[in-house]
């Protein structure tokens, strides 16, 4: 009688000839398993054995002194805070000016020599130990050089030997990720703001009130609306200030022109040029117009 595989309860010719293969070599094959195994755990161990060995006396040993030598010379902490910390302001004389009867205007340049740290801070004008003027608030951008004045200060004489006082300063780094690329082309292109016509004018002779007067038309060239902007005026006589004075602007919007006007009603001596110096805290978003007001 033939065989048929498809009747049920009988094996197929392969399943007859693998059955066979497998009794006649199952004891071969638990040995090479068993084999196998055994040069597999040798070689785990072994492998194990090398790291532990390489750790503690190779390659781990070195790392260890490598470490040692870093902590020794990273260690100096005041070097670096030193190193890395903002450097000091420059601050220059300041300009005791005469701005009419038992009144002063008082002007210093300060300087900020770090392109990636601005301040805020106090500050007070003193004649000696004695207050002038009020206690007032300042900033100073990177790498910004303006002046910080006390226009219109009373005194009784003359203050002589004035300087200002800066306190509470506190430093702040510029953030990297929100000034892109760089804090100098960011902040120019927020600052770009073009003077032009600047021009100095003496009191007419018959002008009984003596008015002088410093103008400039200003543009903002700038993709950004602001809703005051400062400009501090200087009227110099070689490198010295004769006489300082400070307008705001508000309400400049992007592409916005105006004529701006400074006026002095007393006495100046001859005046070589004008200096203007715009002002305006970038780090503050409440001097921005936001878009569509």
């Amino acid at each position: 009688m033939a065989f048929d595989p498809t009747r049920e309860g009988q094996l197929t010719e392969d399943q007859l000839k693998w059955g066979y293969w497998w009794v006649t070599h199952k004891v071969q094959v638990r040995k090479i398993f068993a084999i196998a195994l055994v040069v597999l755990d040798v070689a785990l161990v072994g492998y194990g054995s090398f790291g532990f060995i390489d750790w503690f006396f190779l390659s781990g040993a070195r790392e260890r002194q490598e470490i040692g030598l870093l902590a020794e010379t990273v260690t100096d902490f005041p070097y670096f805070h030193a190193r890395f910390a903002p450097r000091e302001l420059a601050i220059e004389g300041t300009s005791v000016l005469e701005a009419g009867e038992g009144s002063y205007d008082l002007a210093t340049r300060v300087a900020n020599p770090n392109p990636q740290w601005w301040a805020n801070f106090n500050y007070q004008f003193l004649s000696g130990s004695e207050p002038l003027g009020a206690l007032q608030r300042g900033y100073i951008l990177p790498g910004e050089v303006k002046y910080l004045s006390g226009l219109g200060t009373k005194a009784a004489s003359f203050p002589s030997g004035a300087e200002v006082a800066i306190t509470d300063l506190v430093w702040h780094r510029v953030n990297n990720h929100i000034v892109r690329p760089d804090y100098a082309v960011w902040s120019a292109a927020r600052l770009n703001f073009l003077l032009s016509d600047i021009k100095f004018q003496a009191p007419d002779p018959s002008d009984q009130l003596k008015v002088s007067r410093a103008s400039f038309t200003l543009k903002n060239d700038s993709g950004y609306g602001y809703w005051k902007v400062g400009f501090f005026v200087a009227l110099l006589r070689g490198e010295q200030v004769v006489a300082a004075n400070y307008v705001t602007v508000s309400e400049l919007r992007a592409g916005d022109v105006r004529p701006v006007e400074a006026s002095w009603f007393s006495d100046l001596p001859p005046v070589d040029r004008v200096e203007i110096t715009p002002e305006v805290n970038l780090f503050d978003d409440r001097v921005f117009i936001p878009p569509g007001q």
